[in-house]
């Protein structure tokens, strides 16, 4: 008898979980979705990714007045637009047990914009990552340019590691860039790097004398040459005579002298 009991207790336990569990289950996939929480993560205000468009596009998707019950909101399909999204460097799309879906958007946080020779732009960030301008967006940021070859893009990101910039002039400007960025000193003073297929030329914040770089090679070394002359010269009228100060040769720097009117 007791044994029976126990077996009679233990299917009405499981029959009372089963039942649970299907009611609370009912009452959740049919309920609509409740609405959509949207976050766009950037370390500014405003950025490339307009809040506003994206949660109008999202909620385009779930089509809510068709699909008006959870199991019918098209969760992968948002997914899978989220990741077309070219300044997004990260997106994740949940549903929660409360009927509300939960979208994060990190967006990229680029570090420099170089233009090609054809006068198109793209924007870069620390990983080499590569990501279309924005007419309505822009940062600003230290700027390549010079005679240089690489397609621009449109709607999407790429690297600079991909095959269709792995041999174009971008990852070596973007080399030479980053380092120019990761120096404490030129990080502040440089706002433009040209390129003309030879030599890099570096336009410097309050600076009209014409500052050559040279090659890409040993460029921390360059880098800190050049700081350290600046310093030295800094707030000497001598560095007003210079045309063009030049630090492509090994442990010198050649500085060139305006020509005097006579």
């Amino acid at each position: 008898m007791k044994k029976f009991l126990k077996i009679l207790v233990f299917v009405l336990t499981v029959g009372a979980i089963g039942c649970l569990w299907f009611f609370v289950h009912k009452e959740h996939v049919e309920h609509p979705l409740q609405r959509v929480d949207l976050t766009v993560e950037r370390p500014t205000q405003r950025g490339f990714i307009d809040k506003d468009v994206e949660y109008q596009n999202i909620i385009a998707i779930c089509d809510t007045t068709k699909n008006t019950d959870i199991t019918k909101i098209p969760l992968d399909s948002v997914r899978r637009y989220l990741a077309t999204i070219p300044w997004a460097t990260y997106t994740e799309a949940q549903i929660t047990f409360e009927e509300v879906m939960v979208v994060k958007i990190v967006e990229c946080e680029p570090i420099m914009r170089v233009y090609n020779k054809d006068g198109r732009s793209v924007y870069l960030d620390a990983e080499g990552n590569i990501f279309p301008t924005k007419s309505d967006y822009t940062p600003h940021l230290i700027i390549g340019s010079g005679n240089l070859n690489f397609k621009d893009l449109k709607n999407k990101s790429a690297n600079i590691s991909d095959k269709n910039y792995i041999n174009s002039d971008l990852p070596k400007i973007y080399r030479v860039i980053k380092s120019v960025l990761n120096n404490s000193y030129t990080r502040v003073c440089v706002k433009q790097v040209y390129y003309d297929k030879k030599t890099y030329e570096l336009v410097l914040n309050n600076v009209e004398t014409k500052v050559i770089l040279g090659n890409d090679k040993n460029l921390d070394e360059r880098l800190m040459n050049l700081q350290y002359f600046f310093e030295k010269m800094q707030g000497s009228p001598e560095l007003e005579e210079y045309s063009v100060i030049n630090f492509n040769f090994d442990n010198q720097v050649v500085c060139t002298k305006n020509k005097r009117k006579k």
